[in-house]
């Protein structure tokens, strides 16, 4: 019992320390940097402090005195996340510095304080020259106009360097100065530049510079230019647009009591200078037989997926570059033909980052090895060069050779004429994943007739588009029937007479005298007014005659509409005359007629 109880004592004197000690040490880090390392006096460095860790309600910086720089804070920023039960947070606070002399400074003893521990920070060196870094205009005379006074805004482009190798990294900013009143969000037309491949990098949070004693309110955007051609490439002009507020009035409007609350300015644009970069072409002196072209500073590395296999067993290898440079130009290694291996590639990807205002990431590359034999086979190093433009030389870098254990599988028979089969391999027509190549091909000789030549499938094939062809002609002759009445009278025309003849035909009878001889005088004028897409009403016969005349009808045909027609207003007056005969020779006469005028053109 007594031993039981030592044991209580100690869990319980155990956990009361895991809860006095909050459960876990807190693992804080403190990171500072600087966006350049060197900067003139008419200009100013970012300085960022980032504080992250294992915990919440991290505290603020303790900044050192730095009497060589004006300070100005340009706020912070915090981000936390959860993954399994951890929590991960941080802030980065901003500060800009402006030099107040020139020299090399170091920034050290940056740390923070937590739960009772001080964390200190990297030491980091920051050089003002006092010409400056660049042969742009000083920013106190590009802030002045002509006459000398301070420009309410102005836009300004500068590059990091002004000569470098073909696709080194250039790194472009664009900073627009404005020290008034701002309505809206300006507009930016972006500069040409041809010859480059540009990629953005994004905009900085504002910060604020004072210039000639004035303090300008700085917006700036940033770009990674990488040269593709030698020679002097030129940066276009970007420029700017936006509404600032008037600096002053000479007349004030008195009945304007708001004056400019409601955001009422002046519309301007300010546009850069074109810079020209002078780029160089690499060296010749020490560069490797098998350079690719490839720019920046970069470290190789090659893993396997696994390092023991069987003969014949696909085994993945994955190539990282990573580094700084233009990312998407970094060319693959050569693998070159190893005797032991078969080799293929199987996929490739990059992964672009932006930090500190260069592009760099990793590119990946995955390759397929297929051991050829058992034992222990050696992937050996896979070599990589680059050209380092900070150093000015080739670089040559490579993995290390990486063994693989393969072994014998069940059934391997090490013959070249014998191939080797596993025991649960099919070999021949019923295989289902390959088939083996076969020595004799047979007769190469068509038999039979092509199927596209056969009857059957031509009848096939084309009976829908034959179909097709006549409902696009059916539907065109629709359409133009609805859309040209003329048309439409005249090609309906027999079809109408016909009618009407067939109708006259059922009255041919002595009792029906008056309803025959209607129908045959309105089947003979209807089809001439169809024809014509004139109305039958009021048609006389020397109206009719004439108007065939001018349609070169004959006068045989001409005399016996005249007569048809006499005959008809003849019965419709005596009917009582008309006999059996007369009738059906009338009915045989004006079918005869319209049968001939279908062979008159009347269009």
């Amino acid at each position: 019992m007594a031993r039981r109880g030592i044991k209580y004592m100690v869990l319980i004197a155990t956990l009361a320390l895991c809860v006095a000690s909050g459960g876990y040490a807190a693992d804080i880090e403190v990171n500072v940097s600087l966006d350049r390392d060197t900067i003139g006096m008419d200009e100013q460095a970012m300085l960022e402090i980032t504080v992250s860790g294992n915990a919440q309600n991290l505290p603020d910086p303790q900044m050192p005195t730095l009497s060589m720089f004006e300070i100005y804070s340009q706020g912070r920023s915090s981000s936390i996340s959860i993954v399994n039960g951890q929590v991960n947070s941080s802030l980065t606070f901003r500060y800009l510095l402006l030099p107040t002399k020139a020299g090399t400074f170091p920034i050290s003893n940056i740390a923070v304080v937590f739960q009772n521990k001080r964390y200190k920070g990297n030491t980091i060196e920051l050089t003002v020259l006092s010409s400056g870094v660049s042969a742009q205009p000083k920013l106190s005379e590009r802030a002045a106009d002509d006459s000398g006074k301070s420009r309410d805004h102005f836009l300004e482009a500068v590059v990091d360097k002004k000569s470098c190798y073909v696709n080194e990294q250039v790194t472009y900013s664009l900073k627009y100065y404005v020290a008034v009143r701002t309505y809206g969000s300006p507009e930016l037309t972006e500069p040409t530049t041809t010859g480059f491949w540009t990629e953005v990098l994004g905009n900085k949070p504002p910060y604020y510079q004072k210039i000639n004693g004035r303090n300008y309110k700085v917006i700036e955007r940033k770009y990674a230019l990488f040269p593709t051609q030698t020679g002097e490439l030129t940066i276009g002009r970007a420029s700017i647009r936006a509404t600032v507020q008037l600096r002053s009035r000479q007349f004030r409007d008195p009945f304007d009591a708001f004056g400019d609350l409601f955001g009422r300015g002046e519309e301007i644009t300010d546009r850069s200078q074109p810079i020209t970069v002078n780029v160089k072409p690499l060296p010749e002196k020490g560069r490797p037989k098998d350079f690719t072209g490839t720019i920046g500073r970069f470290e190789i590395s090659a893993d396997l997926n696994k390092r023991e296999t069987e003969v014949n067993q696909p085994v993945s290898l994955t190539i990282k570059i990573r580094g700084t440079g233009n990312i998407k130009s970094v060319a693959e290694p050569e693998v070159g033909d190893l005797p032991d291996f078969r080799v293929y590639r199987a996929s490739s990807s990059e992964n672009i980052s932006k930090q500190n205002d260069r592009i760099g990431g990793t590119k990946i590359y995955e390759e397929v090895f297929i051991p050829k034999r058992p034992g222990r086979l050696e992937i050996p190093a896979i070599t990589f060069n680059y050209f380092d433009p900070n150093r000015g030389k080739y670089i040559v870098t490579s993995t290390k050779p990486i063994t693989l254990n393969v072994t014998k599988p069940e059934g391997y028979v090490a013959s070249a004429e014998v191939p080797f089969v596993t025991p649960d391999m099919t070999i021949g027509s019923e295989a289902r994943d390959i088939r083996f190549i076969r020595d004799d091909i047979g007769d190469l000789t068509p038999v039979g007739s092509l199927i596209v030549f056969r009857p059957l499938f031509l009848a096939i094939n084309g009976l829908p588009v034959v179909l097709l062809a006549g409902m696009v002609v059916a539907r065109r002759r629709r359409e133009k029937l609805a859309a040209d009445t003329g048309y439409a009278r005249s090609r309906g025309a027999s079809k109408v007479a016909k009618k009407r003849l067939a109708r006259a035909r059922s009255l041919a009878k002595v009792e029906h005298t008056e309803q025959f001889y209607a129908e045959i005088y309105q089947a003979l004028t209807s089809y001439i007014a169809d024809k014509l897409n004139i109305s039958p009403h009021g048609l006389t016969t020397e109206r009719i005659n004439e108007l065939l005349a001018q349609r070169s009808a004959s006068e045989e045909l001409t005399a016996g509409v005249d007569n048809v027609i006499r005959k008809c207003d003849f019965a419709r007056y005596a009917s009582s005359s008309i006999t059996a005969d007369d009738i059906d020779q009338s009915l045989a006469e004006a079918e005869r007629i319209i049968t001939a005028m279908e062979a008159i053109r009347f269009a």
